[in-house]
């Protein structure tokens, strides 16, 4: 089924309650469009930017992350995940980011989960929270470890100073060609070394255009276990003092929720080298039932719920052990014996020395999840034992008409296996007359709830039958997006070749078979719509047999109504394929010539040829009851446009040109003319 397939009802069902920020977005051209968001998601950023790009709401540097991990994940045509921080009323958060491709033909989306997750105070995720906090900022951030190098510095302060971060890192901050004055660059890191947090220290640099200029330097230390490993270095222009200030202020204040942050996002274990768990947070206390003193020191195995197999926790620890994360849903017990499914994290920590110290766990609760997925895949198999047990023709398609699943008693119908079915487009078991019915219903009612339609099947053998067929168009909630068409068939055969005779009755004459005047009017419009588009003319005849009543008095009405019948048969023996015999009622007659020309000597020239033949075959006539009947005809003529443009025009100018033969000669054909009124 296809993702644009998918439906706001699709996405509210399974995200909007949902804590996390979920995102479902197209992509267009280098930018990503915003199709749908949860609640949470609504709230962050407000429903005002359904419809608009990245680049519309987001600020720049933002806008080129989020769009740099949406195209690796479109390009790589698999799950990216990223994290990043978030510095927003005061509170710092860190976030990761999972990017899901989805491809629907010529279209590409994206479906985004932020999820909020906890992180250590170590040296790394430091330095990634305060470089997230200034990256986007006018400030010239460095990080200077506890040896004097250099070890990594933000866009602004390499642009400051015409700096490549590949030639500098690792290298003396002291030896810097831009340093102008080192001995109070020395004596501020030794400070700050000593564990000293200084701020609006006067410095003198040379930037990129060999031009002194005076910062103020904020030096911030970096503590891991109680010792100065490295040493953050703002920058700002005096003359900016006052927003450094602020940005200071707000900080501060973002490090104060630091630990909030990390025990309200998610279920977190913290596990050493070995398995053993080293600490937790309150939520995963409170999710399993285990006290903190019950958790720590012992392995995951408390909590196995003997779902998985040995080789699947062996897959796991072979991945974290060899230092890459392990993404998956594991089944946990609580210790009250309930599984508690979670889309789980493993990641890897290490030391100085590039060795494993540490595995941090994440979970998020699927249990909910799990439990319809499971009712689902119950409702699906009571759905195939109804549908195998029951003589109706079932079929599912998914939106492009493509079929999913089909009944036994449908293949049994058709003649063909399963495995040949499903795949294969539905209008192709479908016979010639009734394929350009089904697309057009098709293409039409996606968005009805139940309707019906009467096709023709076709067997593998040829054979033809019709069908009555309900169907519903549902949601495809397992692919979440698209939707699905369930078809009920029944074979109507019977049905369809009565209301085809009641059909024909209603429109043909029941004594010659011939079409009638109901007939006649309903074809007469396309008549029409034919001629003017091919610039033509038509006529048409009304034709009365001369002395029909003699036959019935005579003969009688057995012998009267034959003689109607084969007086119909030399009419249409005498005219061609696309002209149209009608009887009238009674011995009359009406033939409509088509595809005449609209000169009027040749028009009149194509006619007369056309009541020679007629007269020809009359004049041979024909044995009824071992008696020859040869009778002759009177006709009256009108011609469109020139005499009429409607069907009662017509005949009443072609009946009082009838007539005038009549009142004259008989046996005789005429054309109206005004003067005949």
């Amino acid at each position: 089924m296809s993702l644009q397939s998918l439906s706001k009802d699709q996405f509210d069902m399974l995200f909007q309650n949902s804590k996390d920020f979920i995102y479902f977005m197209e992509k267009n051209g280098e930018d990503y469009r915003y199709i749908y968001l949860n609640n949470s998601s609504i709230e962050l950023l407000s429903d005002k930017v359904i419809g608009k790009t990245i680049a519309e709401v987001m600020k720049v540097r933002d806008c080129e992350t989020i769009t740099n991990n949406y195209h690796e994940a479109v390009e790589k045509r698999e799950q990216v995940s990223y994290q990043d921080y978030i510095y927003f009323l005061s509170e710092v958060k860190k976030y990761e980011t999972t990017v899901i491709p989805i491809f629907d033909g010529n279209r590409t989306f994206v479906l985004a989960i932020t999820k909020e997750i906890a992180f250590d105070r170590n040296l790394e995720d430091k330095y990634l929270f305060m470089r997230s906090v200034f990256f986007n900022s006018f400030l010239s951030t460095v990080l200077i470890s506890n040896e004097g190098k250099l070890l990594e510095a933000n866009p602004q302060f390499l642009d400051d100073f015409n700096l490549n971060i590949e030639d500098v890192r690792l290298k003396d901050i002291i030896e810097m060609p831009f340093i102008s004055n080192h001995i109070d660059l020395e004596h501020y890191l030794k400070q700050a070394y000593n564990g000293e947090s200084l701020t609006s220290k006067l410095l003198t640099f040379i930037d990129k255009d060999d031009n002194c200029k005076n910062f103020t330097a904020t030096f911030s230390p970096l503590f891991q276990e109680e010792k100065v490993v490295a040493v953050f270095i703002i920058l700002q222009e005096v003359t900016k003092l006052i927003e450094q200030e602020k940005e200071l202020r707000l900080t501060y204040n973002g490090l104060s929720n630091f630990q909030y942050a990390i025990n309200s996002v998610a279920e977190i274990i913290i596990m050493d080298s070995n398995c053993k768990i080293l600490d937790v947070n309150d939520r995963f206390t409170q999710q399993m039932g285990y006290t903190r003193e019950e958790l720590i020191g012992n392995t995951l195995k408390l909590i196995d719920s003997r779902t998985h197999s040995k080789q699947f926790f062996d897959n796991i620890f072979s991945t974290v052990k060899a230092g890459e994360v392990w993404r998956g849903e594991i089944c946990n017990r609580t210790k009250q014996g309930v599984p508690y499914w979670a889309e789980t994290t493993i990641i890897p920590f290490f030391d100085e020395d590039g060795n494993i110290s540490q595995y941090i766990n994440v979970y998020y609760d699927i249990s909910e999840k799990k439990r319809m997925m499971t009712e689902l895949q119950n409702i699906e198999h009571m759905f195939k034992l109804i549908t195998e047990n029951t003589n109706d023709l079932i079929v599912v398609t998914n939106e492009d008409g493509i079929i999913l699943y089909v009944s036994t008693a449908y293949t049994s119908k058709l003649g063909f296996k399963k495995e040949e079915l499903i795949g294969q487009f539905y209008s192709n078991v479908l016979a010639p007359e009734s394929k350009n019915s089904w697309n057009k219903e098709f293409l039409s009612n996606h968005d009805s709830e139940a309707s019906k339609i009467d096709l023709i099947h076709q067997s593998r053998s040829g054979d033809k039958f019709w069908t009555e067929c309900n169907y519903t168009v549902v949601k495809d909630y397992v692919r979440n997006h698209g939707i699905q068409i369930i078809m009920v068939a029944r074979e109507i055969n019977d049905r369809k070749e009565i209301e085809n005779q009641l059909s024909f009755l209603a429109f043909h004459d029941s004594l010659t078979q011939l079409p009638n005047r109901r007939y006649l009017q309903n074809e007469f419009s396309r008549i029409v719509e034919d001629s003017n588009r091919g610039s033509e003319s038509f006529a048409v005849l009304y034709v009365d047999g001369d002395n029909f009543k003699n036959v019935n008095d005579q003969f009688g009405h057995k012998v009267g109504d034959e003689f109607i019948i084969q007086f119909g048969k030399a009419l249409t023996r005498s005219v061609r394929g696309n002209d149209l015999v009608v009887r009238m009622g009674g011995d009359e007659f009406a033939i409509i010539l088509t595809g005449l020309v609209r000169d009027r000597r040749k028009r009149t020239e194509q006619v007369k040829q056309i009541v020679e033949r007629i007269n020809e075959n009359l004049q041979q006539g024909w044995l009824i009851s071992n008696q020859l009947f040869a009778p002759t005809a009177s006709i009256g003529i009108s011609f469109y446009p020139d005499h009429g443009v409607n069907l009662e025009n017509l005949l009443s100018h072609s009946d009082k040109a009838l007539y005038g033969v009549k009142m004259t000669s008989k046996n005789n054909y005429n054309i109206y003319s005004p003067e005949l009124l």
